[in-house]
């Protein structure tokens, strides 16, 4: 780290968030996977659907922290103040933004939340995604010094940010639905979220470590400016570009013959859960070259010692019945069992390919 980041660090050791921050509400509804799809519901939002899904560097100079100011309908239809969609990168592959977004903001949330706090008891308890989504920090002793301390608070905040991303993608294909009555079914483990929730932590980092009293103004702004430059180590290309990748994808990796929310409007998904992500569709010359951006948190992970992202049961536990009763009968889940959840998840979707009932079952 640069000693000015360390300088920085130091100086947010004897400063506290000024301002309480809200709790993020879900997620920013956005992009199914696919260009130019059509919805079965007409001019009805659906969630996971955004109308003009691809975006350039220059639709990205605004971000508004949890974008409370647009509704669904203003979001998805791309009349709000912040922009998200698509964007093709020749390093990082596909990046949904509003995906980058929603982690940086979560981790945002959470830093504010712990910060001078570590090796302490508590609790953040978040809104419910099918179970109650709780944060619990220990109660451990903390063998750091002050800067250490304060550079661990900031990266436990974006790997716990980056677990509830990873819980999200299970939760949609598990029936959760931001707008009642729409299953997010097409969105679930869609093979571009992680890696763009996972840009979305390392960026969150890089802000808190420059400015650990960052205000949400503040924040707001450094993160337009951190995220065009991340773009732009990536490769960022324009629309047009983006458009001919994602015609190139269509019926290998998304089926524009299907209309939302059809599921199976994507026809590949990424379902590993994982800390160390490389991206798919990255640049043939760039692969050649090993010019391939590989995002990483598998570092972070010993963080969890001091607290920990738990999934408890909730009213929905009908959700996941189909599930082996050696999960079913953990009244909370960690990170741990995420893979087990992937699997089921995976299974049950190659077992409806071979059988071409793409209709999922409502479990």
């Amino acid at each position: 780290m640069k000693l000015s980041s360390l300088f920085v660090l130091a100086l947010g050791l004897f400063a506290n968030f000024s301002y309480a921050l809200d709790a993020p509400s879900g997620v920013r509804p956005c992009c199914a996977f696919g260009i130019n799809m059509k919805s079965e519901l007409g001019v009805v939002p659906v969630p996971f659907f955004r109308v003009n899904n691809i975006v350039e560097l220059s639709d990205l100079n605004t971000h508004l922290y949890n974008d409370g100011s647009q509704g669904v309908t203003s979001s998805l239809m791309g009349t709000g103040k912040e922009s998200n969609g698509l964007i093709y990168t020749r390093l990082g592959g596909i990046i949904d933004t509003a995906h980058v977004r929603d982690t940086a903001d979560y981790a945002l949330y959470i830093y504010s939340k712990i910060k001078g706090q570590l090796g302490k008891a508590q609790q953040i308890v978040l809104e419910e995604e099918l179970r109650s989504r709780i944060i619990e920090m220990m109660d451990v002793p903390v063998n750091l010094s002050d800067t250490q301390q304060h550079l661990a608070e900031i990266e436990l905040s974006a790997l716990l940010a980056f677990r509830l991303a990873q819980w999200h993608e299970a939760a949609q294909w598990f029936g959760y639905t931001s707008v009642a009555g729409f299953k997010e079914y097409p969105s679930a483990y869609s093979p571009e979220d992680l890696y763009s929730n996972m840009l979305g932590a390392l960026i969150a980092i890089e802000i808190l470590q420059q400015d650990a009293t960052v205000t949400q103004g503040q924040y707001e702004h450094a993160f337009s400016a951190v995220f065009s430059r991340k773009l732009s180590e990536l490769g960022a290309q324009d629309a047009k570009v983006t458009r001919a990748v994602m015609n190139s994808l269509d019926k290998t990796w998304w089926d524009s013959s299907k209309r939302l929310p059809n599921k199976w409007v994507v026809k590949v998904r990424d379902y590993q859960p994982r800390l160390t992500i490389t991206p798919h569709w990255s640049d043939e010359e760039a692969n050649k070259n090993n010019q391939v951006v590989t995002l990483s948190l598998k570092s972070l992970q010993p963080l969890e010692h001091y607290g920990y992202l738990t999934l408890v049961a909730a009213k929905q536990e009908s959700s996941f019945s189909a599930l082996p009763e050696s999960i079913t009968q953990l009244t909370v889940w960690r990170a741990e069992h995420f893979p087990a959840l992937a699997e089921f998840a995976k299974q049950q979707d190659d077992t409806h390919k071979l059988s071409n009932n793409h209709l999922l079952p409502d479990y």
